[in-house]
């Protein structure tokens, strides 16, 4: 068995422990779903998409930290800082663009061209900008809204010139939905089992199978008749790792049925992300 795989094996027996010690206290209450009654199959599922999502998420840290180095030769504005970030948005197909933003706040060199627009905007108002600017350190993953007129993703990696001096950020910004939608699909189950991502505080959908319901939040009239669900996104926010029974639509939204899930978290400095597997009862 080689390294690999026992790290796996390990970590799905700390995930089986954290999901039985967090929900012990509910188990009188779910004992027809749980860890004690699901196969292994589903929370291997779970694990293994886990580690695709952050190979995936670390595969984009790097791509920003090798273009800061890039930037810190080059300088944050100009041809030479363009064709940096023109190769930073090759770094995953759901890039939306790639900036760089001064001490200031303020955007100097976008690509790709089509968002020339957001060129000379300060962006200091957005905290984790202000929180990078501040501290001169990564801010992870932040789900934002952006200047761009949309929601999406966007992580900053402080820049540093030749010297040591802190000159700027550079930010990458991707569309969840796409991003999460290419990385999961091979783990996905079948029927109406799925496996989402929610941000952690208000439930706001990140990615679906259903897209009808994506960045809907708790607060979305969709939910409100179900008691369970809006129970569930509270408990999400609250725990890491847990598991939970729910009656919900399934995916024609023709019927109700019930549901488990078991949810995980994205490890990540900025947005807290739930990884959440959906089994049909």
């Amino acid at each position: 068995m080689n390294n690999k795989k026992r790290l796996r094996i390990g970590f799905l027996l700390v995930l089986v422990i954290a999901l039985g010690t967090n929900c012990i206290a509910w188990a009188s209450e779910e004992e027809s779903f749980g860890p004690q009654t699901t196969g292994g199959e589903p929370l291997w599922r779970l694990l293994s998409a886990s580690d695709a999502v952050n190979s995936n998420l670390s595969r984009i840290e790097m791509a920003l930290v090798d273009a800061s180095l890039a930037l810190s030769k080059t300088g944050i504005e100009g041809p030479a800082a363009r064709a940096v970030l023109s190769n930073l948005t090759k770094a995953d197909a759901s890039v939306i663009d790639c900036i760089t933003i001064d001490d200031k706040g303020t955007v100097c060199e976008v690509e790709p061209m089509s968002f020339e627009s957001v060129k000379g905007a300060n962006l200091k108002g957005q905290q984790h900008v202000n929180d990078t600017i501040n501290t001169r350190l990564y801010s992870g993953f932040h789900f934002i809204n952006a200047v761009e007129e949309l929601q999406a993703i966007d992580s900053e990696m402080p820049v540093f010139d030749r010297n040591g001096t802190f000159i700027g950020t550079v930010s990458l910004m991707f569309n969840s939905s796409q991003f999460f939608g290419s990385v999961l699909k091979a783990f996905q189950p079948a029927g109406n089992s799925n496996i989402w991502v929610s941000k952690a505080d208000d439930a706001t959908i990140l990615f679906d199978t259903d897209p009808t319901q994506a960045l809907f939040n708790r607060s979305s009239s969709l939910y409100q008749d179900y008691p369970e669900l809006l129970r569930l996104f509270d408990r999400m926010s609250m725990q890491r790792t847990g598991y939970e029974a729910y009656e919900f639509l399934d995916e024609s939204h023709a019927e109700t049925i019930k549901k488990g899930c078991y949810w995980n978290t994205i490890p990540n400095r900025g947005t807290q992300m739930r990884l959440v597997l959906t089994l049909e009862l």
